[in-house]
């Protein structure tokens, strides 16, 4: 099963697919944010367009060697921040051309944002920018028609909403 949780920075992805993964005994996938923060690459408000070229070259490596995984990051999120940036319309489109031949995710989680950024020195915790991220996001979901659950509340309340769609009762 590949399972993903997605949305803007800073809204507890993290923090489910850890749990998650604990659950199903399933992979979380690396974090190559984290990687690419360690190298040098510029994240967040100022990424270039060949960071996110990186990221989405990384990420679809992620998703295509791991059979099931659970990932708090997915291939959707380089298109979106390409596009929450304005970054080049042609290398945008490319990215999303990658994101929509490419995903293969059984389940998609999508959190919006509720609570404040935690700041972990990598995030950005302009809350702005989270919003547009977060918008950008919602319309790219809905207007490829791409099957979501929109998560809610604490995280417990919001991992009961994760069991009740992967373990209907």
């Amino acid at each position: 099963m590949k399972v993903v949780f997605c949305g803007a920075h800073g809204v507890g992805k993290s923090t489910l697919s850890k749990i998650l993964s604990e659950k199903l005994w399933s992979p979380i996938l690396h974090d190559i944010v984290v990687d690419a923060h360690k190298l040098g690459f510029v994240i967040n408000e100022n990424t270039p367009m060949e960071t996110q070229m990186w990221l989405t070259g990384k990420q679809l490596e992620q998703e295509k060697i791991h059979k099931k995984f659970v990932g708090d990051k997915c291939i959707f999120d380089y298109y979106v921040y390409a596009e929450a940036l304005n970054m080049d319309r042609e290398m945008t489109n490319v990215i999303k051309k990658i994101a929509l031949q490419t995903h293969a995710y059984d389940h998609v989680f999508f959190i919006k944002p509720e609570f404040p950024i935690e700041d972990d020195g990598l995030r950005s915790t302009n809350v702005e920018f989270q919003s547009i991220v977060h918008g950008v996001y919602e319309n790219f979901l809905q207007e490829h028609n791409i099957p979501y659950t929109q998560l809610t509340g604490s995280v417990e309340e919001r991992m009961e909403q994760v069991y009740n769609k992967l373990e209907p009762r």
